[in-house]
């Protein structure tokens, strides 16, 4: 009866790839980080992508770099990065910015190749990023054009937000302009690591360094579990 209903309606039901990384990363999902672990016990995965432009319809990822952070230290040991093969358009003018040519881009691993090995990389992890929404966007799009749910379910933090949030708390609002919270601002403030600026692993690593200079902030807040630092935002 459902079938014919759909037929007669024209409608058909949407069916996701169950492929075998997507599997593992649902089982990881169904575990997520609980809200009372103390910060130093979370499991933080820091991440970046370089992109073709700023149009999450249009343009792709051609790079994705992530990094660890556990017990207040940055795991380089545990690090991710993927150079992924995409066509790019002529005249696109991207390479300004990440340094990536369409012909290194064109030796980069497939889409899904990059997507299954971030997917299980990143786990159940918090995931962080800089302006995190964009970057979610980008890879949602990468679930998309694979069949697959466009949803992660990682809890997720903004460090552009939660710096916001520490140094203008709500109670004592103060001006402020938007550029003061850029990843180049921030890095000023913070004194980061901002040689390799524009590159996905560069960038992941700069902002997994703010992470934990915000975190020491956050403390001296009270700050002390997973959850308190979600309620931050």
């Amino acid at each position: 009866m459902v079938e014919w209903l759909q037929k007669l309606l024209g409608k058909k039901p949407v069916q996701y790839d169950e492929t075998a990384y997507w599997l593992q990363y649902q089982q990881a999902g169904a575990r997520p980080v609980p809200l009372n672990t103390p910060l130093e016990a979370v499991d933080f995965v820091v991440f970046d992508t370089e992109t073709t432009g700023f149009d999450k319809n249009k343009d792709r990822v051609v790079s994705i770099g992530a990094v660890r952070v556990q017990g207040g230290q940055v795991l380089v040991q545990q690090s991710f990065e993927c150079l992924i093969r995409q066509q790019v358009e002529q005249g696109n003018k991207s390479a300004e910015i990440h340094g990536l040519l369409p012909s290194e881009i064109r030796q980069g691993i497939e889409e899904e190749e990059a997507l299954a090995h971030f997917l299980r990389f990143i786990g159940n992890a918090v995931l962080v990023a800089h302006h995190i929404g964009f970057d979610i966007g980008m890879i949602k799009q990468m679930l998309k054009r694979q069949n697959l749910p466009e949803k992660l379910h990682n809890q997720l933090l903004d460090t552009g937000r939660l710096a916001l949030r520490l140094e203008h708390p709500f109670r004592t609002p103060q001006p402020y302009k938007q550029t003061d919270y850029s990843l180049d601002s921030l890095g000023k403030r913070y004194h980061l690591p901002l040689e390799d600026r524009h590159t996905a692993s560069g960038d992941a690593f700069a902002t997994a360094v703010l992470l934990l200079k915000l975190l020491a902030v956050a403390r001296k807040k009270e700050v002390k579990t997973l959850g308190d630092l979600l309620q931050e935002l």
